[in-house]
């Protein structure tokens, strides 16, 4: 059968500093793999960035208006 009973505070304070510890793993290595690709990143948005003005220019000036 299982034991309804709850859990005591000590469980629950030790399943909240489990969960706490595994959310600044998870976000340490979110930073860290984010640091490897910003650069990469950036490169991308700037080339998105410019092809898309680019063709806004393109349809601003030669394009039919």
């Amino acid at each position: 059968m299982a034991d309804d009973t709850p859990p005591n505070i000590v469980q629950r304070f030790f399943r909240a500093c489990l969960l706490v510890l595994g959310g600044i793993v998870a976000l340490w290595l979110a930073l860290e793999l984010l640091a490897q690709f910003w650069g990469w990143l950036l490169l991308i948005a700037a080339i998105a960035l410019i092809l898309c003005a680019a063709v806004w220019a393109y349809r601003y000036w030669w394009g039919g208006r």
